[in-house]
């Protein structure tokens, strides 16, 4: 396994390398990745405008979690280089090497709007954290993936199982606060449309048919096998959400 460029550089190399999963065992009940080499371009991002395309509509609530208690959120400890699960009053994901891991909820849903706070606890910026929707319901990697980094970089992402694609490269955003700072990431898949929002400022959209259902989840990224990330999360909203006709 090569050394893996620091993320902000992701986007100079997605039409000739890819990462592979590492581990696809449902037992562990929060799948993880390790990266072979970087990520692997795909065809649905819209071309790329200060305001967004399409606009929706907010329904249902359908789920407002403080993160009093696990409850229905997947957890794992996997020793000093892996943890994911609730601690106070946030879900954690504390990770050390070349991973790329996330936990999901229990409930399906299918068109939403998924909202949440994500606070970067580790100093090292060279990384990827966010929101996740529509995965697999048995747990085996596919879904979608809205990331933001560290250093100021967003990108939206595919997951088939065996390879996390790009659909959106990774690209820097003034909208997102670096460093160890708070960022509210607010993730729109309803339809074939995907988009991503940071602190209520609209960042990237995407189309793409490849999942219409699953559950939401939280995930973290690390691209250096000496380096190590620590995110909480916390104050999630998820939404019954749809287009709206009236246009943007």
């Amino acid at each position: 396994m090569g050394e893996v460029a620091p993320y902000q550089h992701i986007q100079h190399s997605l039409h000739n390398s890819d990462i592979l999963l590492c581990v696809n065992d449902i037992r562990l009940r929060a799948l993880i990745a390790c990266f072979a080499t970087l990520l692997v371009a795909a065809c649905g991002a819209l071309p790329r405008h200060s305001m967004p395309t399409a606009s929706y509509r907010y329904q249902d609530l359908l789920l407002d979690e403080h993160f009093e208690s696990g409850g229905a959120w997947r957890s794992y400890a996997g020793g000093a280089d892996l943890w994911l699960g609730v601690a106070e009053g946030a879900y954690r994901i504390d990770l050390h090497g070349k991973r790329y891991v996330w936990t999901q909820h229990d409930q399906l849903v299918s068109d939403t709007v998924i909202e949440a706070e994500a606070r970067q606890l580790s100093a090292y910026d060279h990384n990827a954290y966010g929101l996740a929707c529509r995965l697999d319901p048995a747990n085996k990697g596919r879904g979608y993936f809205l990331l933001i980094s560290g250093d100021g970089y967003a990108s939206i992402r595919w997951s088939d199982g065996r390879a996390l694609q790009a659909i959106v490269p990774a690209f820097p955003s003034q909208h997102i606060r670096q460093g160890a700072a708070r960022n509210r990431i607010r993730a729109i898949c309803i339809g074939d449309y995907l988009a991503l929002w940071v602190n209520d400022e609209f960042v990237a959209e995407a189309r793409d048919r490849r999942a219409s259902a699953g559950h939401i989840g939280l995930a973290g990224v690390m691209n250096y096998a000496g380096q190590g990330l620590s995110v909480a999360f916390d104050d999630l909203r998820v939404w019954s959400a749809v287009m709206d006709d009236r246009g943007s």
